[in-house]
């Protein structure tokens, strides 16, 4: 089943650390930083975890950080410009449902009657004609746009999330 990591899931946390403690943009405390021992002590996270969770982020823009006695990490971004897409792909790399459609994806049309290699020199012969190919497209985007949709307010409780449906149901056949 699908799942994503430990290492992302305590840093879908951590940020909201950071969210909820308002250190971004605009925040209740925008020029506040939270410290890496502050995190790591709420999340009951071994320290060096959380360190290199926060470096991680820091290099990918998304935390800024303030070196000094009293520093620490704060949002670049509002929590509202920050997707659960962003998140996973900074921590894990791309979403990929199944190999071949981000491969398929990445190398366009290109693909047509030819047999599919990866850069991690997976091969494919079933692409030509694969039944599954295309329904499983529609999967793994879908589950995309929801991942680069559902933002780190929504997700901290900071802001509602959308009521509306996601997908529409199409009922006409």
């Amino acid at each position: 089943m699908l799942r994503i990591s430990k290492k992302a899931d305590y840093a879908v946390f951590l940020l909201g650390c950071f969210a909820r403690e308002g250190a971004f943009p605009g925040g209740s405390a925008a020029t506040s930083v939270v410290s890496a021992h502050e995190v790591a002590r709420l999340a009951g996270l071994n320290k060096s975890v959380v360190a290199n969770l926060l470096k991680i982020f820091a290099k990918e823009g998304m935390l800024e950080s303030v070196r000094g006695l009293n520093g620490g990490y704060r949002l670049t971004r509002e929590p509202l410009q920050v997707t659960l897409g962003q998140i996973l792909t900074a921590i894990d790399g791309p979403f990929q449902l199944v190999e071949c459609v981000r491969d398929s994806h990445r190398l366009g049309s290109s693909l047509a009657g030819s047999s599919l290699k990866s850069s991690q020199g997976h091969q494919c012969s079933l692409i030509s004609f694969c039944p599954s190919k295309n329904p499983m497209r529609v999967v793994h985007d879908r589950i995309e746009r929801i991942l680069n949709e559902l933002t780190l307010s929504e997700m901290c409780g900071l802001t509602a999330c959308p009521t509306t449906p996601l997908f529409a149901l199409n009922t006409h056949r």
